[in-house]
């Protein structure tokens, strides 16, 4: 409330007080009262004035209780002289009491109010938590977070940006700038103009960054201060949270639905190659049997026998691959010698791998591995398949062995292919290709996905080190689980 709209409110107390006082004289010198039994009851009436209305309406009536006192009570009487010692100290108490009692009573007045408001603003961020926990799965949780703040609180404005979806929602009555609050996301500092009630919030969850709030303050009951923005953000930051869970579950469930639906489509489709395939490879081998066919039908005879083979090996492969992702293949482990498992014949299973030496290095004679013979080849083939991809022509291709004291690891390395460490862990995901590589080597991108399984299946792992000057290396570990020497 102004103080012009006081004044009207002011004058008629200090009007009531001064009658107030009036009638207390009027009745004790009716009754012929003594000076102190006066005194005591001016207190007693100037006590509640400066609890209830205040400073100014208390020592208006102490003022004129004392001149009252002065002027009826005390000799010489009607006389107003204030001359005696004893008035100014009266008039000294009076004045100490009611500026003692005045300041405890607003004390007290805005400790209540406090309390009250807090109660209010509890009772509002409890309702504001119970409406983000019934949350709308169908509305933006921005948007949502944004109108509640503005219907529970009764703020001018708020708009919040939503760093995950990169959107921006608003609501209420003013606008608030969008760059502006995208700016305090950035900065990763909260601001606040207590002036103009206006409180911006970055939103975030440990180091990851979730957005930014702003929240204009209402009038009234919508007043919000630093306490109530601090613990509107925090609730944002739950329901921001909550909502990425949600999202993460569903998209990890319809993830699993399709890996389901693309790996029963592929098992139908890789048992309905093989069969023409077997066909194929079959009556290749009688034309090579039968001996009818010159030299230009042998050699194209065998091609066909070849590539239906290779296109086999293919075929079963991609089976295994499917069954891989739905988590359906199992792992068979078994002794495997390195020595004879690294100079098989790689070339039926990667391209291009002529162009390139292999040099090998199987380490020690009779050592072994523990693992499923099968899925060991497929990865090593993938690893081997992208050196060729990505290695500079003519280079060798080294593969060799080192056996630590809880593993042993595939070492593959190809000379001029780099991958930045941004890259290193994106490259194992399913259908990623680095920038450019689409240009240089044809691929689906599935191919170091699947090498990763498999060594997670063996309780393995994979990781890469490389460097622009001598290139790339991919070491695929395996545990010593029931190894043999």
């Amino acid at each position: 409330m102004t103080l012009a709209a006081q004044a009207p409110r002011r004058l008629l107390r200090i009007a009531a007080s001064s009658l107030l006082v009036a009638v207390i004289t009027w009745v004790a010198f009716a009754l012929h009262a003594k000076a102190f039994m006066v005194g005591f009851l001016y207190l007693l009436l100037v006590l509640p004035i400066a609890i209830e209305w205040g400073f100014i309406e208390a020592t208006a009536a102490s003022v004129m209780a004392i001149a009252c006192l002065d002027f009826f009570f005390t000799s010489p009487l009607f006389t107003l002289y204030m001359s005696d010692r004893q008035d100014w100290i009266a008039l000294a108490s009076f004045e100490a009491v009611v500026l003692s009692a005045s300041r405890l009573a607003a004390r007290l007045r805005h400790q209540v109010s406090e309390t009250a408001i807090h109660q209010q603003n509890v009772g509002r961020l409890y309702t504001m938590s119970r409406e983000l926990l019934l949350l709308d799965r169908d509305e933006p949780v921005g948007r949502h977070i944004a109108r509640l703040v503005v219907q529970i609180f009764g703020a001018r404005a708020v708009a919040l940006w939503n760093e995950r979806e990169g959107a921006h929602y608003e609501a209420g009555e003013e606008q608030i700038d969008y760059e502006d609050l995208q700016s305090v996301s950035l900065s990763k500092g909260s601001e606040d103009d207590r002036l103009r009630g206006k409180y911006t919030r970055v939103l975030s969850q440990g180091s990851r960054m979730l957005g930014a709030l702003c929240i204009v303050s209402g009038t009234g009951s919508g007043k919000i201060d630093w306490r109530v923005a601090d613990a509107v953000a925090s609730l944002a930051v739950l329901a921001l949270d909550r909502d990425r869970a949600f999202e993460a579950k569903s998209n990890a469930e319809a993830a699993r639905q399709n890996e389901r639906l693309r790996s029963a489509v592929l098992d139908g489709l890789a048992h309905a190659y093989k069969t023409p395939l077997a066909t194929i490879q079959a009556a290749s081998s009688g034309l090579l049997e039968i001996n009818r066919l010159d030299d230009v039908g042998k050699e194209l005879a065998n091609t066909i026998h070849v590539e239906a083979g290779h296109l086999a090996d293919l075929t079963t492969q991609a089976l295994q691959t499917a069954r891989l992702h739905a988590g359906l293949l199992k792992v068979r482990p078994e002794s495997v010698p390195i020595e004879s498992f690294l100079h098989s014949d790689w070339s039926c299973l990667v391209q291009g791998l002529e162009h390139h030496a292999l040099e090998i290095d199987a380490g020690e004679d009779r050592r072994t591995v523990w693992a499923d013979p099968r899925l060991l080849r497929m990865a090593v083939a993938q690893l081997l398949d992208n050196a060729s991809k990505y290695s500079e022509p003519a280079t060798p291709i080294r593969v060799h062995v080192a056996v630590t004291g809880t593993e042993t690891v595939f070492i593959v390395h190809n000379f001029g292919s780099y991958i930045s460490p941004i890259e290193k862990e994106r490259v194992f995901k399913r259908f990623y290709r680095s920038p450019g590589s689409s240009d240089r080597a044809p691929g689906t991108g599935i191919g170091l996905t699947v090498s990763k399984e498999i060594a997670e299946a063996h309780g393995g792992h994979i990781w890469i080190e490389s460097d622009l000057r001598i290139g790339t290396t991919f070491y695929l570990g395996l545990p010593h689980k029931g190894l043999e020497e």
